[in-house]
């Protein structure tokens, strides 16, 4: 199981993003905290969703 790196990158940016939209710039511990867990369990769904995909496809 691989999760392509286009994916991952998709994924990393739409999580930045969301995060953006409720921390803004804070950089306390909560923020990145959060924003640590949102990456993830966005991660994990798409573990879930390539779980079944060859390594080199």
């Amino acid at each position: 199981m691989t999760i392509p790196r286009s994916e991952r990158l998709r994924i990393t940016q739409e999580v930045y993003k969301q995060w953006q939209e409720i921390y803004g710039d804070r950089e306390d511990t909560e923020a990145e905290s959060a924003n640590w867990d949102m990456l993830n369990k966005a991660m994990a769904e798409a573990v879930e969703k390539y779980k079944d995909r060859p390594a080199n496809s």
